[in-house]
């Protein structure tokens, strides 16, 4: 990594911490370029200049002894790529190869099957609180509940319930009874299903518990500190 100079283009109000934590978990060392969302909460146009979909987590890597530089986007590729590259001693991926599988199974399964049925209920919640006058009011939490109904809701309960059945079987973690990446990217869909009310600790004690666990570990307290010093609001 010392021929390596790596920035993270980091956005608040975003998912970038888990970045931020993967770095610090592996003791590398970064430089954050802090970008702040707009009135409309939309990331700002110079996160183009980076990248042409000007989205947020963007980790820029320039090889100090080649002339190469990787702009890598998208969460899971982010991961994968450091893990590939730069966790040589396996510290946040698995010796055992079919470990190691499960764990870039989840790098893919935290956007792919989790993020969706969430990212839906948060919609559907934010247009029932929407400030339009009745009875549109009332037509709109009319259908946003049959929507949650008939495919969101269950959705998230389905992924929810096979994700507290896997902390169970796995001492506690994700993955083979210890801490590694699927617990760090898997982390914020969990605790934002839990602050926004979509499931309950009570529901899922596993989770609850892992949740409490990994929180615990150093370098999220190391990366915490360095996100509200960008911009994050926890």
């Amino acid at each position: 990594m010392s021929t390596a100079a790596v920035k993270v283009h980091w956005l608040n109000q975003s998912r970038a911490f888990r970045v931020l934590w993967l770095l610090d978990h592996l003791k590398l060392q970064y430089e954050i370029i802090p970008y702040k969302r707009n009135e409309e909460f939309r990331a700002p146009d110079e996160l183009k200049k980076v990248h042409p979909l000007g989205r947020a987590p963007i980790l820029e890597i320039d090889y100090k002894d080649t002339d190469q530089k990787d702009i890598l986007a998208e969460s899971g590729y982010i991961f994968q790529y450091v893990l590939e590259n730069f966790d040589k001693n396996g510290l946040l991926n698995n010796p055992d190869r079919q470990k190691a599988e499960k764990i870039k199974y989840y790098l893919h399964y935290a956007e792919g099957s989790l993020q969706p049925p969430l990212f839906i209920e948060f919609l559907l919640a934010t247009a029932k609180k929407a400030p339009v006058p009745f009875p549109i009011s009332y037509v709109t939490k009319k259908f946003a509940d049959k929507i949650s109904e008939k495919y969101s809701q269950g959705e998230l309960k389905n992924q929810l319930q096979f994700l507290e059945g896997e902390i169970k079987q796995n001492s506690g973690y994700l993955v083979g009874g210890r801490f590694s990446a699927a617990d760090i990217i898997l982390s914020f869909p969990l605790e934002m299903a839990f602050e926004r009310k979509f499931a309950q600790p009570e529901q899922y004690p596993a989770i609850t518990k892992w949740l409490k666990t990994i929180q615990s570990e150093e370098s999220y307290l190391v990366s915490k500190r360095k996100a509200k010093d960008n911009g994050a609001d926890f």
